[in-house]
């Protein structure tokens, strides 16, 4: 049987509330396992106004949050929600403590920027769920060198920082930076998307691409984005991989299933790709030994 990692990003105050106990719900009922990314700091989303209005039809503060309606802190706001993710036996780990702030300033960001956001976000992290985090999933795919050399120092076991192919261990710029990860492998529902599809036939395209493979996979989702808006179609999906025989499971199941020394080393880099706007972290050659 073959593993489809769930990683889901929670980067609102709408998804963290509402979001997150409805896929709970939805996994519960599927026996499906997932892991919870969770940006746990202020929701200021009406900073990033393009991409909260996406969201408005499913919550309709969230394109004013951080503008005309003070920037809230998710992790105290949502607490018992979120604390529910371990309560019922899912995986939880951090993305950013500031997703918007992240998502405009990590990528030329300096070493501080990024260690102190990393900290703030680990530190919450432990107050919600008393243990350290072990898991990091930058929002957006918008990774850092300076944060993948941290999340070894801090002795995380994996990260989903990027889009790829397969499991590996990254080397940035010719530095070997060990802590594994898992990329995304396949496309949002999103994306398909906004390259034209309806939510059935995106569904349905996705059903095509895990049918070709045996291969482990990593499918991402947004809490506020499917979790709120296309739970009918995410449960088709889920259903659609179980009957072809996927076991839909957390990242650290994933992770649990490889050979570490296995692990091929490969490049990391930044690009484009469909139905996404600017660049984001890609996985590159494999590095041969």
């Amino acid at each position: 049987m073959s593993q489809i990692a769930l990683r889901i990003h929670v980067g609102t105050l709408a998804g963290a509330r509402r979001g997150v106990p409805l896929l709970l719900e939805k996994l519960l009922a599927q026996k499906a396992r997932a892991t919870f990314l969770l940006c746990l700091g202020p929701d200021q989303s009406g900073r990033a106004f393009g991409q909260a209005l996406g969201m408005a039809r499913h919550c309709w503060k969230t394109p004013l949050r951080g503008t005309l309606i003070p920037a809230q802190e998710i992790g105290k706001l949502a607490a018992d929600s979120l604390r529910q993710i371990e309560t019922q036996g899912f995986e939880a780990g951090i993305s950013a403590w500031n997703r918007v702030a992240w998502e405009k300033q990590a990528a030329a960001a300096s070493n501080d920027w990024i260690a102190a956001d990393i900290d703030r976000a680990m530190r919450a992290f432990d107050r919600l769920f008393g243990h350290p985090p072990r898991i990091f999933g930058a929002p957006d795919w918008q990774a850092h060198r300076h944060q993948l050399r941290l999340l070894q120092r801090h002795g995380f076991q994996l990260a989903s920082d990027c889009r790829g192919q397969h499991p590996f261990l990254p080397v940035y710029e010719g530095e070997p930076l060990p802590c594994p990860q898992l990329p995304t492998t396949l496309p949002t529902l999103e994306e398909l998307m906004r390259g034209g599809r309806s939510d059935t036939d995106s569904v349905q395209r996705l059903l095509e691409l895990s049918a070709q493979t045996t291969a482990p996979q990593v499918f991402s989702l947004r809490a506020e984005h499917e979790g709120l808006g296309y739970r009918t179609a995410l449960e088709q999906l889920w259903q659609g991989w179980q009957q072809q025989g996927h076991a839909l499971c957390a990242l650290g199941d994933l992770l649990a299933g490889l050979e570490m020394k296995n692990l091929p080393y490969a490049g990391i880099h930044r690009a484009g790709i469909p139905n996404r706007e600017g660049s984001l972290f890609l996985q590159g050659r494999q590095h041969l030994d």
